[in-house]
């Protein structure tokens, strides 16, 4: 049994999965994801005893996450350029810069959202990028990164101490990190506590992939001069 092989058969011990055709930029991808998210999340509230925080948002394609693929793919490769996907759920944008180029580390916390992270590399055949899992509380062993990216990484109130801490120690000196999240999702707390260390640049997308259009922040963020952590 083929590693892929073995991922789907764990997969779909839990969850109703297929794999589905999704067009970014000029390349079209094989994405593993739920046969029908919403009559999951129904049946998951219907269970009773549910936490909003326990909710699988992670296994959700986000208007975002195409933004930032796309803003990615765009971008020049640079040989050694090393890229960290935070929060990365099914693991597209990782998936798509690393058919695109760039050398791309994945990283959630979520055991089964690494799972499918895991799937969609494969099935991709996407061989610039490795899956791992990774704790904000901890920095990443391997040291800084040039780029650190994510979609839809700012929603818990509760995290914005601990992400920017992470971010602080794990951004290269004259690194950037490319956020994109919802532009209906309010987030001043997060942008209070990023610039005590950060300063950003923000640009405004619409992004149509079903009946309404949404309005996509995409930030670009740097250290300020003498706010990075000690590693």
């Amino acid at each position: 049994m083929s590693e892929l092989e073995r991922l789907l058969e764990q997969i779909g011990e839990k969850y109703e999965v297929e794999a589905v055709p999704l067009k970014i930029g000029d390349k079209m991808l094989k994405v593993l994801q739920f046969k029908d998210f919403e009559a999951y999340i129904e049946k998951f509230v219907e269970s009773g005893n549910v936490e909003a925080m326990d909710l699988p948002f992670w296994a959700k394609v986000w208007d975002a996450s195409l933004l930032l693929s796309y803003f990615l793919g765009r971008q020049p490769v640079a040989v050694g350029r090393r890229v960290l996907e935070i929060g990365a759920g099914i693991g597209i944008v990782g998936v798509y810069a690393s058919l695109c180029g760039h050398r791309v580390t994945i990283t959630d916390i979520n055991e089964d959202a690494l799972l499918f992270s895991r799937a969609n590399v494969l099935l991709n055949e996407a061989s610039n990028a490795r899956v791992c899992r990774l704790d904000w509380n901890e920095p990443d062993p391997e040291g800084r990164y040039d780029w650190i990216v994510g979609s839809e990484v700012v929603y818990d109130r509760k995290s914005y101490p601990l992400l920017v801490r992470f971010l602080r120690e794990s951004l290269a000196p004259d690194g950037i990190i490319f956020l994109a999240k919802n532009a209906d999702l309010h987030t001043p707390a997060f942008f209070t506590e990023l610039t005590k260390y950060f300063e950003f640049k923000q640009t405004v997308q619409t992004v149509q992939t079903g009946e309404d259009p949404q309005q996509i922040c995409l930030y670009a963020i740097r250290h300020k001069n003498g706010a990075t952590a000690a590693a």
